[in-house]
């Protein structure tokens, strides 16, 4: 049998996704309320209103697709419902309630998952955000954003769900397994002639230099500024889980701290000194980061984004996508790899500085 199309109509979805939640939730549903959220590259993002059949209160949900021509395409939607079912009630860590996920294409024609909805807004790093808050606002959402990403590198995952799903985890290569992951989604395992020679470059040193983790922990994969919902300078939900995976808890922090979401202030984020980020973070998380690791996993996000950015051109050129907002990521992969370039000197200056202290 084969799966169904993609179709986002409001009757098809009700008509596909109705029964499964029902069955999910144990209870008839009527599915309404349909609309379509126009942000980001990769799933696409619906709410949705899903009322008992004979009454009874109706529940606000959010539908998140896996685009098959989305820009981390192909996807899995068990790894993100397993880490917020195992994230759920924590109170520095705010997440969505999950309700029901599926990575079968013949529910719907993509893997799914249906969360709760979550009121806020989402601030962004882009240059002049920061200042448009004020300083209140941003260090109240400094404590949490910190102390979220702390918490969360504190988890037992192995006591969850997620031990199943990951199994056993080597700390001693869980950089070189990222390092090949991103090789491969930008296309090069199959044809590395098309990489830039600067990605080759990265690719070995990253080999190279590849750090054992202190702690294997849940990296969320894409912690930043613009990931989360915020109410009145509070985190209200941490979105965006599609990238979760164990790691090292270095890969989170460097991500985070990347200049190109600091809005041009030279803060983390834009809201928070990396210096009082890296204080509080190891007070929450029992854990000092190290200095090397943390600059080691800054090339690696770097070598990351350019990933992704080449990625979607080349989706755009075969055809596979036609978003133009992928489309305009290409112009952004010279900067990019100039960056890369320019962590990577740095990188090896640090290392050879420590290497004559020692």
């Amino acid at each position: 049998m084969n799966a169904p199309s993609l179709d986002l109509s409001a009757d098809t979805l009700s008509r596909r996704l109705g029964p499964f939640l029902s069955r999910a939730l144990q209870r008839p549903l009527r599915l309404d309320g349909w609309r379509r959220f126009p942000a980001g590259f990769s799933w696409i993002t619906l709410g949705l209103r899903a009322t008992p059949d004979g009454g009874g209160e109706a529940l606000d949900l959010i539908l998140r697709i896996g685009d098959p021509r989305g820009l981390l395409a192909p996807y899995r939607a068990e790894p993100e419902f397993r880490a917020l079912q195992a994230l759920q009630g924590l109170a520095a860590l705010p997440v969505p309630r999950v309700f029901a996920f599926s990575d079968d294409p013949s529910v719907i024609g993509a893997p799914f998952l249906v969360t709760g909805r979550v009121d806020g807004d989402t601030p962004m790093p882009w240059k002049g955000a920061a200042e448009a808050r004020g300083e209140a606002h941003n260090a109240s959402l400094a404590q949490d954003f910190t102390d979220g990403l702390a918490t969360l590198h504190r988890v037992d995952w192995q006591a969850t769900p997620l031990k199943r799903l990951w199994g056993d985890v080597d700390a001693a290569t869980v950089a070189r397994e990222q390092t090949l992951y991103w090789w491969r989604h930008a296309g090069f395992a199959d044809d590395a002639s098309r990489a830039p020679p600067q990605m080759h470059h990265a690719m070995r040193w990253l080999l190279r230099h590849a750090p054992t983790a202190p702690r294997v922990v849940i990296v969320h994969g894409d912690y930043r500024v613009g990931n989360f919902l915020q109410q009145d300078g509070r985190i209200t939900a941490v979105l965006d889980w599609e990238l979760v995976h164990p790691g090292d808890p270095h890969e989170d922090l460097a991500w985070a701290a990347l200049r190109v979401f600091s809005g041009g202030t030279g803060r983390v984020g834009g809201i928070m000194a990396r210096e009082a980020f890296t204080e509080r973070y190891a007070r929450q998380a029992g854990f000092t980061p190290d200095p090397l690791a943390w600059r080691y996993y800054e090339v690696l996000g770097l070598y990351k984004s350019a990933s992704m950015l080449l990625s979607a051109a080349q989706r755009v050129e075969s055809g596979r996508a036609q978003d133009v907002r992928m489309a305009s990521m290409g112009f952004q992969v010279a900067s990019t790899l100039l960056e890369l370039n320019r962590l990577m000197a740095e990188a090896a200056n640090k290392a050879r500085g420590v290497e004559l202290a020692s």
